[in-house]
């Protein structure tokens, strides 16, 4: 009698369990409504005509709310992040965040006059991230196909015409500190940020 209330519980535990967990359909769908989200709010400060100011204004809540800084912080100092102080990981984390925001918003009045399509979303082969197919049409009809990774409903590293902008960073700036040190990158994602 005992061991059949045991199973019986057990039964209705892993049911309450998967009836709360997201469904593949459904974690695909998140992720693509956050891509689609992010792309609206972009073509929409752009086709509003907005200042320097309010670009940077939305890139910054468009970043802080959808990114996962901490991971993608993490990803593009590779090695380099176990080997750095609190306080340099700390400096570095707050550098680059104003860096990447600066470098988007500058980037954002080059987007008048593109469209924006989301895909296939399919899962990764880790099975913690779901990828999403886009496209960018720019107005001359070329296509830039980008991939984004989200997890845990943020995204993690974005790639362009295949190429990670996750790892193209961590090259980069793994090269740049075997020549001027964790202080110089900071410092110069620092000069970059404003």
């Amino acid at each position: 009698m005992f061991a059949l209330k045991r199973r019986i519980a057990a039964r209705l535990l892993a049911a309450t369990v998967l009836a709360v967990l997201p469904t593949g359909a459904a974690m695909a769908q998140d992720a693509a409504r956050i891509v689609d989200g992010m792309a609206g709010r972009i073509l929409a400060v752009v086709k509003a005509g907005a200042s320097e100011e309010q670009r940077r204004r939305e890139m910054t809540s468009l970043f802080r709310d959808n990114f996962d800084i901490a991971a993608i912080g993490r990803l593009v100092l590779g090695r380099h992040w176990n080997t750095a102080t609190a306080d340099q990981r700390e400096k570095f984390m707050t550098a680059f965040e104003r860096a990447e925001i600066k470098a988007y918003s500058d980037r954002f009045g080059e987007y008048a006059g593109h469209t924006f399509g989301v895909g296939k979303v399919t899962a990764h082969a880790n099975g913690t991230s779901q990828l999403v197919n886009s496209a960018l049409s720019l107005p001359s009809g070329a296509v830039v196909r980008i991939l984004w990774e989200i997890a845990g409903g943020k995204v993690v590293d974005i790639s362009v015409e295949g190429v990670s902008m996750g790892l193209t960073r961590r090259s980069d700036f793994s090269a740049f500190i075997q020549q001027n040190g964790m202080d110089g990158l900071i410092a110069a994602l620092a000069r970059k940020g404003g």
